[in-house]
């Protein structure tokens, strides 16, 4: 049979090109890809990433290779830049190294310790043959036996021989028992190493599976994938610092940025968004209201101020109702453990946060008796909270009574927490969206997944503030000093913990809180000992005195304040009347000169503009007129 070769080489090149195109259909291939960018939200983090290949004519399969196995699938884009056609996308997981890899290795570090097994029993037994040798050359030194007489030079000869074998002997047992030390070290070392490869393979790392259709090849084709991974996030914190009470506040913002997802982020171009991708986007809507029911509606959503922040070891705060009045014997607990602690009798708790803790720890969950149970994230130090009441909870303990849980059944751990912290002065791009904003960080950073907070300094800005002091000397003789910051929603602010610096040196700790802050922010800045006020009771002017049945008390107190700084201030000092809700007990003659007095709670304040070396000062007295019997009245 003959066969034109012409068609025959065209035949040969279509099997060729046919194979080809196959085995490309066939065969996924692997993108490394490129982590280009990362926005990083309150709670959680959207990860940018490209890569660039060569597609063949017809289907193609191809995966971007070692992300985080926590990746949101239904979070998944990818886009594209080339005349293809993507028909499909899927995320999964894998290993950091295939099986059969792994199995390759074992085989491998199986053979090789069999190998130096071998050796080792080899050397072993040659060992256990010169000390045999040893032995017998040790009890064979009577030379001659007891009836035989030897010459001089016998004895010699003998001698000589005995001590050269026996050196020759030992030196033998110290090469093969240094052998043998040496092959139990590798053995060691394979064994270390063996388990370091499987600990490493049995971590899931995740991919994202891709097919393509192109009617053409493609030298360069281009892809972007972003996804979002829940393990990550940022907690605001701020540097406010007060050099001259003539000049604006400078405020630091500041980012603890953390994440364990599984990937690092090498030298990426970070930023930093307040928003929160996994919040609702549609407004709630209103339910019908039944008369006799409970109108409530379950938060959908936890409000993006307030996220599970990694750096807080101890949560301190006070439980309250509604109406402001403490709950005590209230429980707090930290969900997904047992660890928790109950209020005292002024409501206040306090708990410390261990280490390490699972996914499903990062709230504390607030219950009382007849009220309902409240979950929020420890976002801060201080978590003050208002429970609400549960009329059907009230109805419950009218009827069947509840237990309290002992203080003793319930364990607060007490643990401390070491994070690695580093911070660099960053270049910022900030953007404001309608619902959020967003600080773009121009300088490439780098964040491993290893869980621990590395601090971003943010910027730096003036925020115009007037300045006030404040004091209540009847409870503590120290003076605060209070910046109050008008318009204060155009700065960007959050819910964050704040260092304050007041003339270069650290005076304390404080915590942002701007749940319920009006047009003006009020900013404690923490103690002045520059500014001086004393609360004197005036012992010569306070008597007792008796008529019938009544008892009459006058006191009087002078406050004096006087300021040792080189600017005027502006103070305001705070005190109090008692007031009687008994017809029995009067409280009369209530003078406070050039105070204002709010008649109703008793409370009232002098307010003084001090020039530098100022002092001023103002009496107050009162006068309780009481019954005989009556106790005297105590501050």
């Amino acid at each position: 049979m003959n066969l034109n070769p012409f068609l025959m080489k065209r035949y040969l090149l279509f099997l060729l090109f046919s194979s080809a195109v196959a085995w490309a259909e066939s065969t996924p291939v692997p993108l490394t890809s490129k982590l280009e960018k990362v926005t990083v939200f309150l709670n959680g983090a959207q990860i940018q990433r490209t890569a660039q290949t060569s597609l063949p004519a017809g289907r193609t399969e191809l995966y971007f290779k070692e992300l985080s196995s926590k990746i949101d699938k239904q979070s998944i884009q990818l886009s594209g830049e080339g005349n293809f056609t993507v028909l499909s996308v899927q995320a999964q997981q894998s290993y950091a190294e295939e099986g059969s890899s792994r199995l390759e290795k074992t085989r491998q570090f199986e053979k090789r310790r069999a190998e130096i097994e071998a050796k080792i029993q080899l050397e072993q037994k040659l060992l256990q043959v010169y000390k045999q040798e040893e032995s017998l050359l040790l009890k064979n030194q009577e030379l001659g036996g007891k009836v035989q007489t030897l010459k001089a030079s016998e004895i010699k000869e003998a001698a000589d021989f005995q001590r050269t074998r026996l050196t020759e002997v030992l030196t033998k047992q110290l090469d093969l028992e240094r052998k043998i030390s040496q092959y139990e070290e590798e053995i060691k070392a394979l064994n270390s190493e063996r388990t370091r490869i499987n600990t490493n393979t049995d971590q899931q790392v995740g991919e994202v599976w891709i097919t393509v259709s192109s009617t053409q090849p493609i030298p360069k084709a281009q892809f972007t994938l972003t996804y979002f991974v829940a393990d990550a996030g940022w907690i605001p914190s701020y540097d406010a610092r007060v050099n001259d009470l003539t000049k604006p506040l400078q405020m630091g913002y500041k980012a603890q940025v953390f994440q364990y997802t599984g990937e690092n982020w090498n030298q990426v171009q970070l930023s930093l968004s307040n928003a929160d991708p996994r919040q609702r986007a549609t407004q709630s809507m209103l339910r019908p209201w039944v008369t006799g029911q409970t109108n409530y509606y379950p938060e959908q959503d936890t409000p993006i101020s307030q996220t599970y922040n990694p750096t807080v070891t101890q949560v301190s705060g006070k439980v309250t109702d509604v109406s402001g009045i403490a709950l005590a014997n209230a429980s707090v607990t930290l969900s997904g453990t047992s660890l928790g602690t109950l209020t005292d009798e002024n409501g206040l708790y306090r708990l410390s946060i261990p280490p390490k803790l699972p996914q499903n720890a990062t709230q504390l969950v607030f219950a009382g008796i007849g009220f309902r149970s409240q979950r929020k994230p420890f976002f801060s130090e201080i978590l003050d909270v208002q429970l609400e009441a549960d009329q059907q909870a009230l109805n419950e303990v009218v009827a069947i009574g509840y237990g309290t849980p002992r203080k003793q059944d319930i364990v607060g751990a007490v643990a401390t927490v070491k994070g690695k912290v580093a911070g660099v002065p960053l270049e910022l791009n900030e953007k404001e969206a309608p619902t959020s904003f967003t600080y773009d960080i121009k300088m490439p950073y780098t964040i491993p997944s290893d869980g621990k907070v590395y601090a971003v300094e943010v910027k730096q800005v003036e925020l115009p503030a007037l300045y006030e002091y404040s004091a209540v000397p009847k409870l503590n003789s120290d003076v605060f000093l209070t910046a109050q910051i008008p318009n204060w929603e155009q700065y960007g602010l959050l819910n964050g913990d704040i260092q304050l610096f007041l003339e270069g040196n650290y005076v304390g700790k404080s915590t942002l809180n701007l749940e319920h802050t009006g047009d003006t922010l009020r900013l404690s800045l923490g103690r002045d000992k520059a500014v001086q006020v004393q609360r004197i009771k005036k012992k010569e002017f306070t008597k007792k005195s008796f008529l019938g049945s009544t008892q009459s008390e006058e006191r009087r107190y002078e406050i004096s304040v006087r300021n040792t700084r080189r600017q005027p201030i502006s103070l305001v000092v705070y005190d109090q009347f008692p007031i009687s809700k008994m017809k029995e007990i009067e409280i009369l003659d209530r003078q406070a000169s050039g105070a204002e007095v709010n008649h109703e709670t008793g409370i009232f304040h002098w307010r003084w503009n001090l020039k530098p070396g100022e002092a001023q000062s103002a009496p107050f007295s009162y006068t309780i007129r009481s019954p005989k019997a009556t106790a005297s009245l105590l501050e």
